[in-house]
């Protein structure tokens, strides 16, 4: 009886070893590749990080001075010698949607001209930050026109005319969003000039007149790393 129930046993359990060996692995999963951002995604994506940065800037500044107690930011009005100074005209629907276009149009520009100098297009991008600023060169982007040239020439090294630009924000425009930012990069462009004590004292500078802004913060870095 014993000899039976082995046999048996043994009979089963090659049964089972026959049947695992013939069952066929199973089929791998198929690994899927990441998907990437393709070139024109990445770009795209420059132009909004430039735009939502110069937003967060204007809030910044509207809420430091708020806190000082100023008066709301306004646009700055061209010069005109008194002799050619015109009356205001009345404004009419059809002027208020013209300008509106024009405004709308600007726009388009400096979002496509954030698009080239993401693109590393440069002079391009030069080019239609210069036709931006000549269409409205008292409009709300005039300022980062105007910082956007300094970019254009400070990531060529060219410091000397990036700073002449970042200079305009900071005397034609000191309420507007962008003063902080164009401080900021006199400073980094003294520092890579050597001039470290003029970097230091436009750090000081900026984190006197613009304390709630990000580039104060960034100032304040600059601050402990410089070295006379």
């Amino acid at each position: 009886m014993k000899i039976r129930l082995g046999v048996v046993a043994f009979s089963s359990l090659a049964i089972l070893l026959t049947a695992c060996s013939s069952t066929p692995p199973p089929e791998p999963v198929p690994v899927v590749p990441p998907a990437f951002p393709t070139d024109s995604q990445v770009r795209e994506l420059q132009a909004r990080v430039a735009e939502l940065t110069d937003r967060l800037d204007v809030v910044n500044a509207r809420m430091q001075m708020l806190e000082a107690g100023a008066p709301a930011p306004r646009v700055v009005e061209a010069a005109q010698p008194a002799a050619t100074r015109t009356a205001v005209p009345v404004s009419t629907p059809t002027a208020a949607r013209s300008d509106s276009v024009r405004g709308a149009n600007i726009a388009d520009e400096y979002r496509r001209a954030l698009t080239l100098y993401g693109q590393n297009r440069v002079e391009d991008a030069r080019k239609v930050f210069l036709q931006i600023l000549e269409a409205d060169p008292s409009g709300e982007l005039a300022d980062n026109a105007l910082y956007w040239l300094g970019e254009t020439h400070f990531v060529k090294n060219d410091f000397a005319a990036a700073m002449g630009y970042y200079r305009r924000i900071v005397s034609e425009y000191p309420q507007q969003n962008k003063a902080p930012d164009a401080m900021l990069k006199i400073g980094l462009a003294y520092a890579k000039l050597g001039d470290l004590s003029l970097a230091r004292t436009t750090f000081q500078q900026l984190v006197e007149r613009y304390p709630y802004s990000t580039p104060a913060s960034s100032a304040k870095i600059e601050l402990k790393r410089i070295k006379y």
